[in-house]
């Protein structure tokens, strides 16, 4: 077996691996500078990333089940714990097979202020951070399965 690599790559690697070494010897520079003297302006930040809620309903309801209150309740420790500038959307969704469109957009409605209702009341979660959406009936979203479009989604922004 024969690896082969163009020229053009290798001189990429060897200019990041100088760049490197260049970066390094700057650094040592600094330290021997610095001396003794103690460094005061170190700032750590902790990112906190959240993956995206899905809480599913029964066919014509928005009542928050305790068991999707469980999920939402450590995903709001991630919110308040996290960047307070970032926004989560929370979009309802109804599925389109299973009602009008009239009745849809009402309960896709509902269900999105269902979660942010349960986010801001039960977890104090700071309602700046939460941006509430609904987009009516929608065709299966997920796997071919019209239980899974009922539903609300909570993602960051």
């Amino acid at each position: 077996m024969v690896i082969s690599y163009s020229d053009e790559v290798l001189n990429s690697l060897r200019d990041k691996v100088n760049k490197l070494s260049q970066d390094n010897e700057a650094l040592k520079a600094q330290l021997a500078v610095a001396g003794d003297k103690t460094i005061t302006n170190i700032k750590v930040e902790e990112k906190i990333l959240a993956a995206p809620i899905l809480v599913t309903f029964p066919i014509n309801k928005s009542v928050v089940s305790n068991e999707a209150r469980v999920n939402l309740g450590f995903f709001a420790k991630v919110i308040k714990t996290g960047n307070k500038n970032v926004v989560y959307k929370v979009t309802g969704y109804a599925d389109k097979g299973t009602g009008t469109t009239e009745i849809n957009d009402r309960l896709s409605r509902d269900r999105a202020k269902a979660i942010y209702n349960v986010l801001v009341q039960e977890f104090d979660v700071n309602p700046a951070q939460l941006e509430v959406a609904h987009e009516g009936g929608v065709a299966n979203m997920y796997y071919d399965d019209p239980r899974l479009s009922r539903a609300v989604i909570t993602i960051a922004k």
